[in-house]
Parts: structure tokens; sequence; C-alpha cells
């Protein structure tokens, strides 16, 4: 069975996607693209040899999608996730779910009422090598239990117009997700510190931004992001823990430090950084639809209680201090 795809955005990603599903992906193929930039679509539906549709609607409802991609700007993915949870098309939705909790809301309860799980979150990380084998080194088996989290997100220029909030609701949501998975646990709370901005900062920004979360076990979890470091793309993270430390650099290698013993180029964007990640990312969804796989890859709810973090976050950054991440109980279609 071949999963037919719509791709809603043709911009980086979602042409990146849409090729994926094209030519890398089997069981999958590309039949329809909407773009409000209608010239874009129609160049990327030429180029993969299908479609291009006049409005949103005409893609999410069109009887040759079985599923959908949202590859939107953030603002527009929770009332996209909406229409596509409309007609029960299962649908990956880049990250993150929403700016807003009230946004990620609307569609969580959506998907409860609906109680099936239709609704995959793009954080792309979590199928990615590198922090697959990071997360293999946790426990007595590697380097013990986790004890802090160090996370270094840098990007040579914010394609997007930076702003203060974006950095963490665009740019570090990936890691408040991620560090979510590695750890298998929530937040408690949250304290954003400004330093001083670079020189590439927009007049009335701040970049670069230190974030420090405290998890609910107690593990603390340090994010830089420097959206304007102009070097290039640099990703990486690093666990220290009771028996020993565990770096994963950039390129998806593992350097273990423990016992006295120690073993182990900058891409300029993320999209080859992670590169096999989308990849794989887009077979696990395409394999769970065909029905070869249970639910895979990050939940409707991972991406709920990403927004959750990262608007506390964003509240940090007007009241100058901590605060707490009060997540709601996990329903129960997400346990």
């Amino acid at each position: 069975m071949t999963i037919r795809v719509g791709v809603i955005g043709a911009g980086n990603i979602g042409t990146a996607h849409a090729h994926n599903l094209a030519t890398a992906v089997p069981g999958s193929t590309v039949t329809a693209i909407y773009d409000v930039d209608q010239p874009a679509a129609t160049a990327l539906a030429s180029e993969l040899g299908c479609r291009s549709t006049a409005s949103l609607a005409d893609l999410i409802n069109a009887d040759d999608v079985d599923a959908v991609v949202i590859a939107s700007p953030d603002g527009l993915h929770a009332e996209q996730a909406l229409a596509c949870l409309a007609v029960r098309k299962p649908t990956l939705c880049e990250k993150p779910l929403a700016p807003t909790i009230e946004a990620a809301q609307r569609v969580l309860d959506a998907e409860v009422a609906i109680g099936e799980r239709l609704l995959t979150l793009g954080f792309m990380r979590r199928f990615d090598p590198g922090y697959v084998a990071l997360k293999r080194e946790i426990g007595a088996e590697g380097i013990g239990t986790p004890l802090m989290v160090h996370n270094v997100h840098r990007n040579a220029a914010f394609a997007y117009g930076l702003t203060t909030e974006g950095t963490v609701t665009n740019a570090a949501i990936h890691e408040i997700d991620i560090n979510r998975w590695l750890l298998e646990d929530e937040y408690a709370r949250v304290q954003v510190i400004m330093g001083r901005s670079g020189p590439d900062t927009p007049d009335g920004q701040r970049d670069p931004l230190f974030i420090i979360y405290e998890t609910a076990g107690g593990v603390v979890v340090d994010i830089e992001a420097f959206m304007m470091a102009r070097y290039g793309y640099e990703v990486t993270c690093q666990v220290v823990a009771s028996d020993g430390v565990s770096d994963m650099g950039d390129g998806g290698y593992i350097t273990r430090t423990t016992a006295r013993v120690r073993g182990q180029p900058v891409p300029e964007q993320w999209i080859g950084r992670f590169r096999d990640a989308y990849r794989i990312e887009m077979q696990a969804w395409i394999d769970s639809i065909r029905g070869r796989a249970g639910p895979t890859g990050a939940s409707l709810w991972d991406g709920f209680a990403a927004t959750h973090a990262a608007e506390a976050a964003v509240e940090s950054l007007r009241s100058d201090g901590w605060v707490r991440v009060d997540l709601p109980s996990r329903p129960d279609l997400y346990r």
C-alpha cells in the first residue's frame, strides 16, 4: 500500500519533506502541494510530478490525499492541524504545535475527543542517530543516573527574522522536547537569562539566551540558544551522570568520558546536520500509517507539553525570574 501525501508549505522544510516522501521513503508518494505562495507550490509540484492546489481545503479534502504534512509558518499549525483532524487524516505537523498554550489546547482537546492518535509532531531529533545513541548511554549499562544536561543550539543566522520569544518557541523548542525524551521526565520550573547581545541582533531583541529548566526529578537542563552566531550551525548535548559523562557532538557521534578514559566540520545549516533524522522520521511515520508499526515519534501530547514549557520560558523573559511549569494531567489517550 502506498500512502498518498499532501504537503502544506513549499519553503525549505516543506520542500525537504516532499522530496523525501517522493524519492527516499518507500511506501509513500506526494500527490499535492499547497502554499499561499502559489508559484512556489506550482514549481515544487512540477518538480515532483504532482499537482498544486488552489486552497488549503482542496488539499486536505482531496480523495487522493491519504495523509498530510504541515510545514507552514508556526502561527498556522494549530488551525491547519484542526482542519486535518476534522477529516480524520493522519498528519505530521512540524514543530511547534502552536506558539501559545491556548491554541495547543484546542488541538489536544480535538484529538482527545476523537479518541485516536492521528497527529504526530515533527520533533525529528528523536530519530537522529546521535541523540538515539546518547539516550542509550543513560542508565546502569552506561553513564548512570543523569544529573545535569548541557545543550548548545547555534545558527549562523535566523531565516525567519529574529525575535527573543521566537528563539524559545521556534528554535529552543527542539531542546525542550528532546530533553523530555532523553530524561523521560517533565519540567518543573524554568528561568531565562539574557546576556549581552551579539552584533547581528536586531534592535529591541536579545540573542543569545541561556535557558535553565529543572525537571520534576531534579535534573538541571540548560540550553544556550544563539541564533545569530555567524560561524555556522552547531547542535551539541552533554549528559553529566552519576558514573560518567557522554557528549553528542555535531554530526551525531558520541564521546564518552568515564573512569579516566575518553574515546572518540561544522555544517552551514540545520537541514544538512539533520538530513538523516528527517528521512528516518518520515519513514517511521509512513510505516505507522501503513500499519507496520504503532504510533511513533512525538505525540500531540508531546507537542502540547513542549509548548507549555516554552510559554513558561517566555513568561520568565518578562518576569526575570523562575517560573513554574504547571503541566496538566496527561490524558489517557497518550499513556
